[in-house]
């Protein structure tokens, strides 16, 4: 385990423990880009993100230390912070408007049906947040054609025709694709114990 997978390992314990500011701006780092990503998503106006940003934020701080990973992993408490954040923001604008017909322009809130949309929404993110992690990490790792037999293998090409377009054996392709294949879900495994624990 390399060092930085080790520091991530560790990120959040230490995070956690309320005294480490170092930890505590990684974290944020790890994290930022996801929160705007999904507060974007889910219809938050532009101008509303980086105040609803700093909210989330202020949450994980306060409450960190009270995260009990017997109870729910990471991911989970962690999207229900952003959840709850977005959906008292849109509670607070459904008052201050008190005309429905606006939301239903900007993306129809309605409470009961957008809560398991959110959540699901976090969930597939998160995965395509951790997958690209592991990306970044896999990408070093593989030299030659590697990565491009494997890319190819995602955007739905055949062995056949990889082999074709490389000028490689089907038998090469099958070897570096399954390779690549590997190495990436163990990152993401990694990550996602690193990220969860």
């Amino acid at each position: 385990m390399n060092e930085v997978i080790q520091t991530r390992h560790t990120l959040l314990r230490r995070a956690r423990e309320g005294n480490d500011e170092v930890a505590w701006h990684e974290l944020v780092q790890h994290y930022r880009r996801f929160i705007y990503y999904i507060l974007n998503e889910i219809g938050v106006a532009s101008d509303d993100v980086q105040d609803l940003s700093q909210q989330i934020l202020v949450i994980l701080n306060r409450d960190l230390s009270s995260y009990d990973r017997t109870r729910a992993k990471f991911r989970s408490w962690f999207g229900a912070v952003i959840r709850n954040v977005a959906l008292g923001h849109f509670r607070k604008q459904k008052a201050l408007q008190k005309k429905m017909h606006l939301f239903e322009r900007e993306r129809a809130f309605d409470e009961n049906r957008k809560v398991p949309e959110i959540t699901r929404m976090i969930e597939n993110e998160w995965s395509i947040y951790i997958a690209n992690l592991a990306m970044e990490k896999v990408q070093p790792l593989f030299k030659g054609q590697a990565l491009e037999v494997f890319q190819l293998g995602l955007e739905g090409y055949e062995a056949e025709k990889i082999a074709e377009k490389t000028g490689l054996t089907v038998s090469s392709v099958y070897t570096l694709r399954k390779r690549v294949k590997k190495r990436l879900y163990l990152e993401i495994r990694a990550i996602s114990g690193d990220l969860e624990a």
